[in-house]
């Protein structure tokens, strides 16, 4: 169960992730042990899933953003859905494979598509290669359709979740 305390620790650390327990006391008005047991406690819960830095994937040459919606072959008695194991394999191929754009986010979600991928390519050959190539190396990919981000105009980035 998640207090006034913890709410405001959590609206604290979404706008500065980098402050210190101590500052974050001071600021709070509590004992440093107090919030430090309320982190730990957080933490713990996975209410606070960690802390990292976030990278602007532009600066690292990656300028295409799209969402790529895949419907996917059943594949029944299998172990795990096929959705979720293609996923996971596009994911680990994306991590482990250079010419592959970087997968974001993949979600199974319901409706006509049964994956939606977003991912970030280092230009439009980049994103070509990955539609016309590479996905239909996977028997199970049916169908899929592309969108190409234009603007983001608001992203988690650069806004905070409502704790309250």
């Amino acid at each position: 169960m998640m207090d006034e305390l913890d709410a405001r620790i959590l609206d604290y650390l979404q706008r500065n992730g980098r402050i210190t327990v101590s500052r974050l006391a001071e600021v709070l008005n509590k004992p440093r042990t107090t919030i430090m047991s309320r982190l730990a406690r957080l933490e713990s819960s996975k209410a606070i899933l960690g802390y990292k830095a976030i990278i602007d994937p532009a600066q690292m040459g990656y300028n295409i953003q799209a969402y790529v919606l895949l419907t996917v072959r059943r594949v029944p008695g299998a172990t795990k859905p096929s959705q979720v194991a293609l996923a996971e394999r596009i994911i680990y191929d994306s991590d482990n494979e250079r010419d592959l754009p970087w997968v974001e986010e993949a979600q199974v979600v319901t409706g006509q598509y049964d994956i939606v991928l977003k991912v970030w390519a280092r230009d439009l050959r980049q994103l070509s290669n990955f539609l016309i190539k590479y996905l239909p190396t996977h028997p199970d990919v049916v169908k899929s359709e592309t969108m190409i981000v234009l603007e983001n105009v608001a992203t988690w980035r650069d806004r905070n979740m409502p704790i309250r």
